[in-house]
């Protein structure tokens, strides 16, 4: 179901229009302006993939059929750090975002239904509201997964090289050393976590 994104050109903060493809970026904001925002249409149901830099970051369902990016920095002389963009074809939306180590706050709202690949160095992400396949992977931090109801997935499948993995609504909770957790049942989903060092938590929301 799941596999590695498709080799991607250097990001650019100039915005591109090619065809079928819809790429934009933002410049940084001026002194007293609101953050930064992209906004895009999206069909649900679609395939988002997203490479993201340390920090924080929440991936949140839209209230409508669009994937809105929007994010801040700690230091306002940061913002101009920050290279983040978003990139639709068709059914397939791939997301990048990359600022300052320390600071950097990202919000990334989804369709509801929509199937998601994440790649982050590092830092905590959050997910919830979110119906769909999840691919999940960072080098160390947190990752808190809302996975709504366990009677939706098929495979479960989330390890840890150094930590805890917490997985409530599959009954599952284990810590330590080379970690890993697996559960197989009926519905339609499949969810792959990957975290070298920190901890993965499964909650309903």
């Amino acid at each position: 179901m799941f596999h590695d994104a498709r080799r991607l050109s250097l990001w650019t903060p100039v915005a591109l229009t090619l065809g079928l493809v819809a790429c934009s970026s933002a410049a940084a904001p001026r002194p007293g302006a609101p953050p930064p925002v992209i906004d895009k249409p999206f069909a649900p149901g679609g395939r988002v993939v997203m490479h993201l830099s340390a920090g924080q970051y929440v991936i949140d369902r839209a209230p409508d059929d669009r994937i809105v990016l929007s994010w801040k920095t700690r230091e306002p002389r940061d913002a101009n750090r920050v290279r983040a963009g978003v990139e639709i074809h068709e059914r397939e939306a791939t997301i990048r975002a990359e600022g300052p180590s320390n600071g950097f706050d990202v919000t990334i709202a989804v369709p509801q239904r929509s199937n998601l690949w994440v790649r982050l160095s590092a830092g905590d992400l959050t997910i919830r509201g979110v119906e769909g396949h999840k691919d999940v992977s960072a080098w160390a931090g947190e990752l808190k997964i809302g996975v709504g109801s366990a009677a939706s997935y098929r495979a479960v499948d989330a390890a840890v090289l150094a930590g805890e993995i917490q997985a409530a609504p599959f009954n599952g909770s284990k810590g330590g050393l080379f970690r890993s957790f697996s559960w197989s049942g009926s519905g339609s989903y499949e969810l792959r976590a990957r975290l070298t060092a920190g901890e993965i938590t499964l909650r309903e929301q």
